[in-house]
């Protein structure tokens, strides 16, 4: 895996690289919570996405990349600035189209940008989309810096999985809460989810409009965003495909990280 910095508008973005580098770019956008990266949320699924010119970014707030200090706090003026950066992002790396992957608020954002760019995008993966207008529940998130320490951060991973015991997973928790304890990462993630503008919600009226090849992921078991936002994608968007996942909660990478890679291998692959 490679990483660097590129310059994205106002702000720096981190980005990791992995698998072919001629291959098709496959750009995967990760969720929120304190210490989320791109690298950390989608490491599990690279041995099945080695065909593809997999590019990781650390969204603006997160991670290795920008955080910014002026920005207004509440939810809406971060996730504006958050949908900016990746598409300076894009311009940065040459890329005129990419498939893009998209899990929780990582999916919200992908529903923005096919919808502000839609000649920009090719097959579109939405994993445990947030952004519908099916309510998420974010106590463990929100309440995270309340008291941090590594066994809230174990807390908060294991009340998004079905099963707690999983090779890797106390890896990653120990890795992720490392950066979560950063102190511009807590500012952010708490600037973030200050109160403020809202986010946009993507209903029926929106989606209608949506013309790209779409498969809708989603654990049967997520007590984080019910599966019933994956139902409400594939009622609503014209060209969907629905997978549901049983026995699993919102970290299927981690869940079932050879049977999703397959899956969106596949899914890509037949555009």
């Amino acid at each position: 895996m490679k990483t660097e910095e590129l310059t994205t508008g106002a702000d720096r973005t981190h980005i990791a690289t992995a698998g072919d580098d001629q291959g098709e770019p496959l750009l995967l956008l990760h969720g929120t919570g304190p210490g989320a990266t791109g690298a950390l949320s989608f490491q599990p699924l690279l041995p099945s996405l080695t065909a593809y010119r997999c590019i990781m970014p650390d969204l603006v707030g997160f991670g290795r990349s920008s955080h910014p200090e002026s920005l207004p706090g509440g939810p809406g003026p971060w996730f504006a600035r958050r949908v900016e950066a990746t598409l300076q992002l894009l311009d940065e790396l040459g890329l005129d189209r990419v498939h893009v992957v998209g899990h929780s608020y990582g999916a919200r954002m992908v529903l923005e940008l096919i919808l502000r760019a839609p000649e920009r995008f090719g097959r579109v993966v939405l994993v445990g989309a947030g952004g519908t207008p099916v309510k998420a529940n974010l106590q463990k998130l929100t309440g995270f810096y309340q008291s941090p320490s590594e066994s809230a951060m174990q807390a908060l991973v294991d009340a998004q999985l079905s099963h707690s015991v999983l090779p890797g997973i106390d890896d990653y928790v120990r890795e992720r809460f490392a950066v979560a304890v950063r102190p511009e990462v807590r500012r952010s993630f708490e600037a973030a989810m200050a109160p403020g503008e809202a986010m946009p919600v993507y209903d029926e009226s929106v989606l209608a409009a949506i013309s790209h090849a779409v498969l809708a992921v989603h654990g049967k078991d997520d007590a984080t965003i019910s599966p019933a936002a994956g139902l409400f994608l594939a009622e609503h968007l014209p060209h969907s495909d629905l997978h549901l996942f049983a026995d699993c909660g919102h970290l299927l990478q981690f869940e079932v990280p050879a049977r999703l890679g397959a899956l969106i291998h596949e899914f890509v692959a037949a555009g």
